[in-house]
């Protein structure tokens, strides 16, 4: 009987589609669903943890919040790492100095989890001698995701706003399968928040009181360094993050324009437009795959600047989007100019 009832457990969540996505507790009021609007602007961000564990609020993040408390939009979607995490040890007081933070933003902010917020450092060494890294893997404990949902709330979910959805995914889950070693981990989503995925999409498909359908993440699906959530071989762990990929790589859902992420630091469009910078346009429905955006410079070190040349996006930026009906454009906002890797004014407490 316990089996059976263990059995069950495991089954439900992948019987419904994705639960409901609470924005952070800064204090402002919840989103209305507002299901008349056709017209409206919100911002998504990604990765403002500082370089060391410790260090204050970085100075971009702080700006990104000064300029958003002046011209709010309807809501904020963030990309993940907002602290430094990887411990659960400090990682309370460091949600704790974000929050405050986005509290002078008098609008929601939602956000998707990141592998700062949810797996843990070892000391495992991996790569190789010409570039050295240790292994971050999987928090089976719980503890990281504990305190995630206690400080931050859901770690996957979905709302409505006017005439869109916007689903945020955890691709940080906890693996329900087994990985080949501790050095192949890159991201997961478990078969029950996929099977939700997947159960939402369809039915957001179907509905016709929404046309777009917008997704957030945090580790890309595409990517041009090793970012993306990908894994090499046939292991089953391989294949649920191939599954997980070809359900957006795909031109089946006409709804989903783009597909935003960011744990790399810097902007990179997929597929690369010709206007490296934007803005970026879109309709529905959508005749071709998702445009997947990273968007991963709110603060934490720029990709790429040991590089010559440094990658093009590699600078300070969040971006806009414009709903207008059935049309969508994405405006990226430099910072401080579109220079890779210039470095931004000090950051201060």
């Amino acid at each position: 009987m316990r089996n059976v009832l263990i059995a069950i457990l495991l089954a439900a969540p992948a019987l419904g589609q994705m639960p409901a996505i609470t924005p952070l507790p800064t204090g402002v009021p919840a989103l209305a669903p507002n299901p008349s609007a056709t017209q409206f602007t919100f911002v998504v961000a990604g990765d403002n943890r500082p370089a060391h564990r410790g260090d204050p609020l970085t100075q971009p993040m702080q700006d990104i919040v000064t300029k958003l408390a002046a011209n709010p939009p309807a809501f904020v979607m963030w990309d993940g790492d907002l602290v430094f995490g990887k411990e659960a040890l400090q990682i309370g007081g460091e949600y704790t100095e974000v929050i405050d933070a986005l509290k002078k933003v008098p609008a929601p902010v939602f956000n998707a989890p990141g592998n700062h917020e949810l797996v843990v450092q070892t000391n495992i060494p991996c790569g190789t001698k010409s570039e050295p890294w240790n292994a971050e893997v999987p928090d089976y404990s719980g503890a990281m995701a504990s305190i995630y949902a206690k400080s931050v709330g859901p770690a996957y979910g979905m709302f409505r706003y006017g005439n869109a959805a916007f689903i945020v995914v955890n691709t940080d889950d906890v693996p329900d399968v087994a990985l080949p070693s501790a050095c192949d981990y890159n991201g997961m989503v478990s078969q029950a928040q996929l099977t939700a995925l997947q159960t939402s999409i369809a039915q957001l498909q179907a509905d016709t009181s929404v046309t777009h359908i917008f997704l957030f993440m945090h580790r890309p699906v595409h990517s041009n360094s090793h970012a993306a959530i990908t894994a090499k071989g046939d292991s089953a762990y391989a294949q649920r993050l191939k599954a997980f990929r070809d359900l957006l790589d795909t031109k089946a859902n006409d709804k989903v324009t783009f597909v935003f992420a960011s744990h790399d630091h810097l902007l990179y469009v997929y597929p690369e437009p010709k206007e490296t910078n934007g803005p970026f346009h879109r309709s529905v429905p959508a005749t071709k795959k998702p445009t997947f955006i990273v968007t991963g410079g709110a603060g934490a070190p720029l990709e790429g600047c040991g590089k010559t040349p440094p990658p093009s996006g590699a600078y300070y930026h969040y971006t806009t989007v414009s709903v207008d009906g059935a049309n969508v454009t994405v405006t990226v906002d430099p910072l401080y100019g579109t220079t890779p890797c210039q470095a931004p004014p000090i950051a201060s407490r």
